[in-house]
């Protein structure tokens, strides 16, 4: 007799957890935090002067799919802001050239965007910003800021 409680208590201790875990919400994705001498997130940034509002005015979407991004290359002013849209029902990771080691850029090593989600960045300097998808590496973009 004693087998057959212990059966149901874990049974019912297993039951709960997996309600527990069913019923919490869901954590939103992250931008990364930055530094001053790095672009900053449209989420965290706060333009200290009128220039610089006005410079971070400009935004630009990229549309990430199975097929990859849309646009795929885009040339922005400096100071302007591109969101990457997951338009995708699975996970897609944004992250700089080159795949693996993704070092070229490091703010734009966005992680995972998942279905429906969007993260987005902002480029104070121009240069030419190469990035792929981390979890698939042959779906590729740039962002050329003048």
């Amino acid at each position: 007799m004693s087998r057959n409680w212990m059966i149901a208590a874990v049974v019912i201790v297993v039951l709960i957890v997996a309600g527990v875990m069913l019923t919490r919400p869901q954590q939103p994705a992250t931008t990364p935090e930055s530094t001053p001498s790095t672009p900053t997130s449209t989420e965290s940034a706060v333009p200290t002067s009128a220039t610089e509002g006005a410079m971070m005015a400009e935004e630009t979407v990229v549309k990430i799919t199975a097929a990859g991004f849309s646009p795929k290359d885009i040339t922005i002013k400096a100071g302007g802001t591109v969101t990457w849209t997951n338009s995708d029902s699975v996970v897609h990771a944004v992250n700089s050239a080159v795949h693996p080691t993704h070092q070229v850029y490091s703010p734009l090593n966005l992680g995972n965007i998942q279905a429906g989600g969007k993260a987005a960045l902002t480029f104070p300097d121009p240069g030419t910003y190469k990035y792929h998808d981390h979890l698939n590496p042959s779906l590729t973009g740039s962002v050329v800021v003048e």
